[in-house]
């Protein structure tokens, strides 16, 4: 007498399903898998003074970081960053007063973002992936013959 194993059970109903024609496994929701490159940016921007950031849509994780600097001409100035989630209200995410100054925030809910930048100094923004707190810089080097 041969013994079938649980797991044949299983496969032989999974094909027997699919040979009539249904599902083994059914289910109404869809799943979503992110295929975004961990550490690429969602957006990258900069400029000088007040700018509203193209809408671009996030996961259920994400990070914004910001940097600016009022160095020329050298005067403290504000610098306000906020954001709006499409359907929802706008979230001032900092208000800081400086020469420079900078800083991150981990966001926690999906949407439809946009982003508004107010201040007269010069500013980068990024929307990155989950766990992102610095702003890729580029160093050039000069050599002196």
């Amino acid at each position: 007498m041969s013994v079938i194993r649980p797991t044949r059970l299983v496969l032989l109903a999974a094909i027997a399903a699919g040979s009539l024609g249904l599902s083994a496994c059914s289910s109404n929701s869809s799943t979503t898998v992110s295929t975004h490159p961990a550490g690429v940016p969602y957006l990258s921007k900069s400029g000088t003074g007040n700018a509203t950031l193209p809408s671009v849509d996030l996961p259920a994780t994400w990070t914004l970081i910001w940097r600016f600097n009022c160095t020329n001409p050298a005067s403290r100035r504000p610098f306000v960053l906020t954001a709006t989630r499409s359907g929802g209200s706008t979230t001032q995410v900092t208000n800081q007063d400086g020469l420079e100054g900078g800083g991150y925030k981990p966001f926690h809910t999906a949407g439809t973002y946009t982003f508004a930048v107010t201040t007269t100094c010069g500013w980068q923004v990024v929307v990155g992936t989950a766990g992102m707190q610095t702003i890729a810089t580029t160093t050039t080097t000069t050599s002196k013959p």
